[in-house]
């Protein structure tokens, strides 16, 4: 893997600045990595988040023009904007500053090695995982983008500013939970540490702040940042470091509460996605984290997915309770030497039947003429079922297939089987069934809500922190019922 991934070169500056975009090579290096860190192998540096923090920059990393201490009010809207639009949502409220339906066109440099598009890979995975945002290769139609660059260390523009906007991510910034923050201000937030009520969380150490940097720890009241309902958030990847600006390397920040820590920069804390997704309107729990939960930190490398229901999800089938079923469990395709291996789609046995990564298989079911009607009918039913079952698997788990798929990856031998356990439906690989197989959809199985589909394509029905939502709101996409 050494070879594959080199960590002693990030980027190479020689090389000219093309706007690409993130492939299936990418995502598959991103897992192996992912993977390599369970394993215990050290491939991650010590986390060393101080080239976010400069000094001629508006709090350490945010280069919106003209952005200080003393213009953020008329730039979150204190004075022109308050009466016709609101306030901001402890970033951005503004239509304007907000990217549409969540959608954030993106560009990467081609200066970046290998690794660095493997860690840009990995942090980009968790939004589309996690939240609705949905960082999508740049189309021609797109006007606003963001532009992902290997600058002068780590920075961003809040929100949605118009045309080409950049996103550095320089030397000490190809770390995951660096890349997340940056990413995080372009989505539209500001740090934590920003709100009007942190004095009663953290007392700032003015005496070991450097000198003529005091105005990076401004505070800023409710007429321009509301908190969304949400307590203080020690553990988001938002927050300042304890040193941030240090004048003599002691603290800066001292959390008020004992034994929290803050400035993580592993991934999202809990109320991190909460307030994404409530800031973009996406699927969310009806209340944000406790403050239990909310100082912990989002770990996403394995994800393990349990039975809820009696009837059909994504990835199980109904059977009657004297049927022998076997529960295989989620097999690492890169660990396990197993062809129809699925990281998204548990493997189950029936007695008489199987189903694994979308196939079905039902040569061993019984049909002899001595069996009953209603053995028969049974067992009719139960092909239907497994056969409805078959055509939900049948579909793109990501969505950029489209993308992936007309550059070829359905072809290239290093993704193949990347492509075909995610985009099996873009890449023509799904055995479509008769057209003559017909199904009656349950009356009282229906979605509440218009983007019910494209949630459940996100996978938002198997995320704990949405299935509750998802199986009150979209019983039908996310196969509840």
């Amino acid at each position: 893997m050494a070879e594959t991934l080199k960590k002693d070169l990030y980027f190479d500056k020689t090389i000219p600045d093309h706007e690409t975009f993130l492939n299936a090579n990418d995502f598959i290096n991103a897992k192996i990595l992912r993977d390599s860190i369970e394993l215990g192998d050290d491939i991650n540096e010590v986390i060393d988040d101080s080239a976010m923090y400069n000094k001629n920059r508006f709090e350490g990393d945010i280069v919106n023009n003209g952005l200080t201490s003393r213009s953020i009010k008329s730039f979150m809207g204190e004075q022109n904007f308050t009466k016709t639009i609101g306030v901001m949502r402890n970033a951005v409220r503004q239509t304007y500053l907000k990217w549409s339906d969540g959608r954030i066109p993106y560009t990467i440099s081609s200066q970046y090695s290998s690794f660095s598009r493997s860690k840009i890979a990995e942090a980009i995975e968790e939004y589309r995982k996690l939240t609705c945002i949905d960082f999508a290769p740049k189309s021609a139609a797109d006007v606003d983008y963001i532009h992902i660059v290997p600058d002068d260390g780590c920075y961003s523009l809040v929100g949605r500013v118009g045309g080409k906007q950049p996103v550095s991510l320089g030397d000490g910034c190809i770390q995951k939970g660096i890349i997340i923050h940056e990413l995080m201000h372009s989505v539209g937030f500001f740090h934590e540490q920003s709100r009007s009520d942190r004095d009663e969380y953290i007392n700032i150490k003015w005496e070991n702040v450097e000198a003529g940097l005091q105005d990076q720890f401004e505070k800023y009241d409710l007429k321009m940042i509301d908190h969304l309902d949400t307590k203080y958030d020690y553990g988001s990847v938002m927050h300042y470091a304890s040193t941030a600006f240090s004048k003599n390397g002691k603290i800066t920040i001292e959390p008020r509460k004992k034994g929290v820590e803050i400035g993580q920069r592993v991934g999202f804390s809990p109320l991190d996605l909460y307030k994404i997704n409530k800031l973009y309107n996406c699927p969310q729990l009806v209340k944000p984290p406790t403050d239990e939960i909310s100082e912990e930190v989002i770990e996403t490398t394995t994800t393990k997915f349990k039975k809820i229901s009696k009837k059909p999800i994504r990835q199980e089938v109904e059977v009657d309770s004297n049927e022998e079923v076997i529960d295989n469990s989620i097999v690492d395709e890169d660990k396990e030497n197993i062809e129809n291996s699925d990281k998204y789609n548990k493997r189950f046995s029936k007695k008489k039947g199987s189903i694994s990564s979308g196939e079905v298989n039902i040569s061993g079911i019984d049909t002899e003429s001595g069996e009953d009607d209603n053995n028969h009918n049974e067992s009719n039913e139960r092909m239907s079922k497994l056969t409805k079952l078959k055509t939900k698997l049948c579909k793109d788990k990501r969505r950029d297939c489209k993308f992936l798929a007309e550059n070829n990856h359905c072809q290239i031998k290093i993704s193949k089987k990347f492509m075909k356990d995610n985009c099996s439906k873009s890449c023509g690989l799904c055995k479509m069934i008769k057209e003559s197989v017909d199904y009656e959809d349950d009356n009282n199985c229906k979605d509440s809500r218009s983007w019910c589909g494209k949630w459940a394509d996100s996978g938002m029905c198997q995320q704990a922190m949405f299935r509750e939502y998802m199986k009150e709101k979209c019983p039908k996409s996310c196969d509840f019922c």
